[in-house]
């Protein structure tokens, strides 16, 4: 009996899962069994399209009222909503890292933020000032007795609070002692002011590097200096939309109708406010202003420096379409001569014709590439695929492509021949990559860094040749005379003001043997000769300030604004560092944004 209860009980089961499944239609069973792609990850939780498009139109709400008149137009839509990709990304990130680090809010925490630290913003409100100054009293009373303000407030304060709780987390976790405190304040309180001899080595003999010691040096140093990774390389093609010669062809007929209007003498002026695409100079008459060589496109500065005062161009065609130009003035013969022009611009857009055969390429290429591999199909498509150098699997942006999550993604994960997705870069170009390599080690190509190499090279040499030249130029003159017979022999001599540990030399660059010989004089004190990869130097100092660690023992403020700026460095570092290895997936291009 005990067995037929159970194999009962497997039939009740599986009726009832059955059901459930079935039911399940109500809200669409190939959701289940076919999820929806979702626009992107932020360490494993999903970012959907409503979201975006709330945080989008969020954007949008605020850039129109801060700039009420200044319509959206492409660029600043695209960095609108890059802006928005990223506010939501980092939301996610903060929220993820406030319950990863048990940060709670109470509603006594918000009521004391609320009542204690409004908003500097708030404290210039007049209605909130008694003679000119924040009155509390009058904050409090708002508080208490407007139901609309205090609730305003109190979702202010909640949406920051718990971040702001992090940051003091995170900042309490960042070891600061009182030695810390000693360590800084004694680097920034060791200074020395005074002058300097520099020994530059530009001013060496001309040297020679062989191709044998190039390729000795990077044999040398290959394993320390030349060896990287992770990192990978790939080949792409990118598509861009972009105007055929049949759409220029299209426009030139419209710009020749233009052209011979002003011919037969129609107003300038008023055929370009009526035609012209060109919203800086349209409203002026289609008026340029004065411009010089140089600061025009080519094909546009050609034509209309070649014109005489009141003269009018055929359409003159250049990568933003088809231009009428007026000479409004004629520019001296000098190279740097100014001249005033007009122009009726008649822009020049992809067609749908265009726009419908790119995309029937951008699909053929994507055929082809896992077919025949993307030599071939930009051979086929008579395009040119572009080959990236190594591509660091930490580095956040892809050369001549730019930051490109979805691509940095595959480059990281992918194996040699393995082909992207379909993504768009930052210059809206549609991108179809094809990896050939990725490796956990791998070393830089030697003739890529021999150009290099014979610099670093050449530069030692002239460095230890200046190097002799010092020693003879100390057993020439005493000690007493340097700074006298410095320039007399053809060198340099520099001011040093407050030179710390990690400063820069002026006007030469970063040398550690320099500052340290520089910091052990006293004042009134000369080295001797200082040799560093820069050169040879003799440094004098005027002044010496050195750290009073009794006067900074009592200066409590002092210790204060140190120890903030160490505990903020701190934040600065944790937080990077926790964007860094955040796993963010960005499939906005296959949404086509």
């Amino acid at each position: 009996m005990l067995e037929n209860l159970r194999k009962k009980q497997k039939i009740v089961i599986y009726i009832v899962a059955i059901v459930f499944i079935l039911g399940m239609g109500a809200v669409g069973i190939t959701e289940l069994l076919s999820p929806q792609p979702y626009l992107g990850k932020v360490n494993g939780k999903k970012i959907t399209l409503e979201m975006y498009q709330n945080k989008i139109q969020e954007i949008y709400n605020r850039y129109s009222q801060m700039y009420p008149d200044q319509p959206i137009d492409e660029n600043t839509r695209k960095s609108l909503e890059s802006q928005a990709w990223q506010s939501l990304v980092d939301d996610m990130l903060w929220d993820q890292q406030i319950k990863k680090n048990r940060i709670k809010v109470t509603e006594d925490d918000i009521l004391t933020e609320m009542q204690n630290n409004p908003p500097q913003e708030l404290m210039q409100n007049e209605s909130l000032q008694t003679n000119g100054r924040f009155d509390k009293s009058k904050y409090l009373s708002a508080l208490k007795n407007n139901p609309e303000f205090f609730v305003m407030m109190e979702d202010y304060v909640r949406s920051y609070l718990p971040r702001q709780k992090l940051q003091e987390k995170i900042k309490a976790k960042s070891g600061v002692t009182l030695d810390s405190l000693k360590t800084e304040y004694a680097k920034e309180n060791d200074t020395v002011s005074g002058k300097f001899i520099w020994f530059d080595y530009n001013m060496s003999e001309p040297v020679t590097v062989s191709d044998a010691e190039i390729k000795a040096y990077y044999d040398k140093n290959k394993e320390t200096e030349f060896k990287k990774g992770p990192a990978s390389r790939m080949k792409y093609l990118a598509f861009e939309e972009k105007p055929s010669d049949k759409d220029f062809a299209d426009v030139k007929k419209t710009a020749d109708q233009i052209y011979n209007r002003v011919l037969k003498g129609e107003d300038f002026a008023a055929l370009a406010n009526e035609f012209s695409e060109d919203p800086g100079s349209k409203a002026n008459g289609g008026s340029l202003g004065e411009f010089g060589r140089g600061q025009m496109v080519p094909e546009f500065e050609s034509a209309a420096f070649a014109l005489p005062k009141g003269g009018i161009s055929k359409p003159v065609r250049t990568s933003f379409g088809w231009h009428i130009i007026r000479a409004d003035s004629v520019a001296a013969p000098t190279p740097d001569g100014k001249m005033k022009a007009s122009h009726i611009l008649l822009a020049v857009k992809a067609s749908e014709a265009t726009k419908n055969q790119i995309a029937d390429n951008v699909e053929k290429a994507a055929k082809l590439i896992k077919k025949k591999g993307i030599d071939a199909a930009a051979k086929e498509l008579k395009m040119e695929a572009t080959e990236s150098d190594w591509v660091p699997h930490d580095q956040d942006y892809i050369p001549g492509i730019g930051q490109n999550s979805a691509l940095q993604e595959f480059m990281r994960k992918a194996k040699p021949k393995a082909v992207s997705e379909l993504t768009t870069d930052q210059q809206n170009r549609q991108i179809i990559a094809q990896q050939l390599d990725n490796k956990k080690v791998y070393y830089e190509d030697f003739e890529k860094v021999k150009l290099r190499i014979k610099y670093q090279l050449e530069k030692e040499k002239k460095v230890a040749n200046i190097k002799v030249k010092a020693e003879e130029f100390i057993k020439k003159y005493p000690s007493g005379e340097f700074f006298t017979a410095a320039p007399k022999d053809g060198w340099k001599i520099f001011d040093l003001n407050n030179h710390k540990k990690g400063d820069n030399i002026p006007n030469v660059g970063k040398a550690d043997e320099f500052t340290a010989a520089a910091l052990k004089l006293e004042q009134g004190q000369t080295s001797g000769l200082v040799h560093t990869k820069e050169g040879s130097f003799i440094i004098t100092a005027n002044e010496r300030r050195k750290p009073d660690f009794n006067a900074f023992s009592k200066d409590k403020d002092n210790q204060e604004q140190i120890r903030k700026r160490l505990e903020d460095a701190a934040w600065n570092r944790w937080y990077d560092a926790m964007k860094k290895a955040a796993k963010i997936v960005d499939n906005r291009s296959k949404f086509g944004m």
